[in-house]
């Protein structure tokens, strides 16, 4: 697995971090050989919310907590528990009240593969030289275009999310979405991303990145274009090749 953080360019704090089965990352490049049950997460602390980065950190680190087997209900509470631990401890910093974070996650086992998403962090799945999005942006933007409204989709802010961990209240997580995802077995790599990436990059060039490189050129080259198709956010890219009979 290989993955790549990266600081926006005028930032003094990288809001992203990722866990990567048991190791938290923020603002760094490595490559992680993971065998058995797996968490692979991402979570792009709000930027409009001083203490993203605290927040996206925060969640990482209990979700490196919890089981590793467990089903989709228990899941669902342990998130929502993290989520007030998180709106708990924010309210004790002052002037970071409000700190919240996006999240997708991969909670992966020898029998099952869960999703949880809540945010506009991606998981996208590659398989031959086809790349296919599995979450879908819990956005503003996202909810125009599923309300048949694209007109105001194309003028409205496309980074104003709809859920989020945090916040200061416990209704923003109200679009947490947890599933059964991979039902039929893993794909050959699974991408992860946060907004600097994926919203100045398609799927088609990301997908060509995937086909003409190896995991750990890709990665460099996605966060490279992006920053140069004009991406000043912190940048995040997950990839995940994967053993098809290791894991489900």
């Amino acid at each position: 697995m290989t993955y790549r953080i990266q600081k926006g360019i005028y930032k003094e704090k990288c809001d992203d971090s990722a866990l990567l089965g048991t190791y938290i990352a923020n603002n760094e490049a490595g490559e992680i050989i993971a065998e058995g049950p797996l968490k692979i997460c991402v979570g792009d602390g709000v930027g409009g919310n001083a203490g993203g980065d605290e927040a996206s950190l925060f969640v990482m680190d209990r979700a490196a907590n919890i089981p590793e087997q467990i089903s989709c209900e228990d899941l669902t509470d342990s998130l929502r528990e993290i989520n007030r631990a998180l709106i708990a401890h924010a309210g004790k910093i002052q002037g970071h009240e409000t700190m919240a974070t996006t999240f997708t996650g991969l909670f992966l086992t020898k029998k099952q593969a869960l999703l949880a998403h809540c945010g506009n962090t991606r998981l996208y799945a590659a398989q031959g030289s086809f790349l296919k999005q599995i979450t879908e942006d819990q956005t503003i933007s996202q909810w125009l275009i599923n309300t048949g409204n694209a007109a105001a989709a194309e003028v409205c802010n496309k980074n104003e999310i709809r859920g989020a961990f945090g916040g200061g209240n416990v209704k923003f997580i109200e679009p947490l979405e947890v599933s059964p995802v991979f039902e039929r077995g893993l794909p050959a790599k699974i991408l992860m991303t946060s907004d600097g990436v994926h919203e100045y990059l398609s799927a088609d060039e990301m997908e060509d990145i995937l086909r003409e490189n190896s995991s750990r050129d890709a990665a460099e080259i996605m966060i490279q274009k992006a920053v140069a198709a004009g991406s000043e956010d912190d940048c995040t890219v997950i990839i995940m090749d994967t053993i098809s009979d290791s894991t489900i």
